[in-house]
């Protein structure tokens, strides 16, 4: 009996491993399927995609024309990098496209809303089917379009604004404006330039107090973010005055430096240290040939700061601070847009015939008015689809708290949608700082006249593809690649939905 129990009992052992041998070979059959059906779009991806990205890292460090030349040379693509000057002058463009971006957003926005806000299904459908069709329009025969809608002597946009009167106002304005920028050069040769460094000072000092605003507590700990934040904007101009900018072992040192303040300051200060690298990288391009007014114009912040809550608490003191940031803000660019911009006759609207893409004084407006009414296709559709997911119960909350129709918008709609908000803006900033082909076909690989139309993507396609300097463009590369990398951690920090 015992041996029967024993043989009985060593079978179904048996027969328990032989099951799970089975079943583990099943389920490898199961992997090894997916796997294999996967591998492809892996294979592809990495071949594809990956690999062109790695030989971009490797060839920057190289002197390199394809099938020519291939010498490495070290740091010394982005030595000259960090030494161009024309590279860094298309930022500013960049920067006055991303400003004049944050506008554009709206029409898409309030365009979804409209359509959300459509009572009938069928018709909501209808209107999304329009807004899909323009897509199916090449992108080049679209650039096309607008380069001919700015043609001087035929174009559509000089046409409109004779019918319309618009070219009298303009031809008005040519004599107006420059009066006013010759009314305010006292103020600016006698104030602004000696006290703030320029109207970019002034600005700068207006965001510095915005960054300085959102502390709440007074602890002894924000001498030493005082400090840390101040040192960080000593790096620049310490290596600058040395002259170990101009070395490879100081760029490496210098680099190094920035990013050790960096980790302190994301240590130190939490979510808020993401704006004062910015801060500081646009004090440094503002003051760049008198850096020492970077760390005063910080301390000087600082200071209006502690004079505003020595006397008010965090939720009275805080609006107070945003008042005077905004208002000096505010000024800042009233004082661009009249003392600065328009100071002499462009003497172009008299004829009637002015050359949008062909004057260097015009490039500027008409690459902001390009796209015009700003509603683009994907755009509307992702905020739409954001705008979908938002609960009805929402609505008739806010309706039973006796919130407008216009009040949705800012009270409900707006903030349930920032996540869509915050897609939009990082494909809108990559798409500014990379793309290169609308500039190209606008205005040609020089960016127009006086080099006014060429921002950092169509300077490494001209330093490619017209100067044959392949390595140095893999560069610029991986310097846009860091700037899109730090702007899309802020837009993740501060463009979100509060839950």
């Amino acid at each position: 009996m015992a041996s029967s129990r024993s043989s009985q009992s060593d079978l179904s052992s048996a027969e328990l491993s032989k099951f799970k041998r089975h079943q583990f070979w099943q389920k490898s059959r199961l992997w090894l399927t997916l796997y294999m059906l996967c591998l492809p779009t892996i294979g592809s991806l990495l071949l594809f995609s990956y690999y062109p990205k790695v030989d971009v890292v490797i060839m920057s460090f190289f002197r390199w024309v394809p099938s020519q030349i291939r010498e490495f040379i070290g740091f010394n693509n982005f030595k000259e990098a960090f030494a161009d000057p024309q590279f860094w002058q298309s930022f500013k463009l960049v920067g006055i496209l991303l400003v004049a971006n944050l506008a554009k957003l709206w029409p898409g926005i309030l365009a979804a809303i409209a359509l959300h806000r459509l009572a009938s299904q069928k018709l909501r459908y209808l209107f999304q089917v329009c807004f899909v069709v323009p897509m199916i329009i090449p992108a080049m025969v679209w650039l096309l379009i607008w380069k001919s809608f700015y043609d001087p002597d035929f174009g559509l946009l000089n046409r409109v604004l004779k019918v319309t009167g618009g070219m009298e106002l303009l031809d008005g304005m040519d004599t107006f404006m420059p009066k006013v920028a010759s009314l305010l050069s006292p103020v600016f040769n006698g104030f602004i330039n000696p006290v703030f460094g320029g109207v970019g000072g002034l600005i700068l000092l207006g965001f510095f107090i915005f960054g300085s605003a959102g502390r709440k507590e007074l602890e002894k700990s924000r001498w030493g973010d005082y400090g840390l934040i101040i040192a960080s904007s000593l790096i620049v101009p310490v290596f600058a005055w040395t002259g170990l900018i101009q070395t490879i072992p100081g760029i490496v040192v210098m680099l190094i430096a920035i990013i050790v303040a960096m980790v302190l300051l994301n240590k130190r200060l939490g979510s808020s240290w993401i704006a004062w690298p910015f801060l500081i990288l646009a004090g440094i391009t503002v003051f760049w040939g008198e850096l020492v007014r970077l760390p005063i114009g910080i301390i000087a912040a600082f200071a209006i700061y502690e004079i505003i809550r020595s006397k008010r608490d965090f939720y009275t003191g805080k609006p107070i601070l945003m008042t005077i940031s905004l208002t000096v803000i505010t000024v800042g660019s009233l004082l661009i847009l009249f003392g600065n911009i328009w100071t002499e006759p462009l003497e172009q609207f008299h004829g009637g015939n002015p050359a949008w893409l062909g004057n260097k004084d015009l490039v500027i407006p008409a690459l902001i008015f390009w796209g015009f009414p700003w509603v683009g296709t994907v755009g509307v559709l992702i905020y739409l689809s954001g705008l979908q997911n938002i609960p009805q119960d929402v609505y008739e909350a806010a309706e039973l708290d006796g919130v407008s129709p216009l009040g949705m918008i800012w009270h409900v709609e707006l903030p349930l949608i920032m996540t869509q908000v915050r897609i939009n803006l990082i494909f809108l900033t990559i798409n500014t700082l990379v793309a290169y082909e609308t500039f190209l076909i606008l205005l040609g690989p020089d960016g127009g006249p006086g080099n006014k139309g060429m921002v950092p993507g169509l300077y490494m396609f001209s330093s490619a593809f017209s100067e044959g300097r392949f390595g140095y463009a893999c560069a610029l590369g991986m310097v846009l690649f860091i700037i899109i990398l730090l702007l899309t951690i802020v837009y993740q920090k501060y463009v979100r939905v509060e839950k």
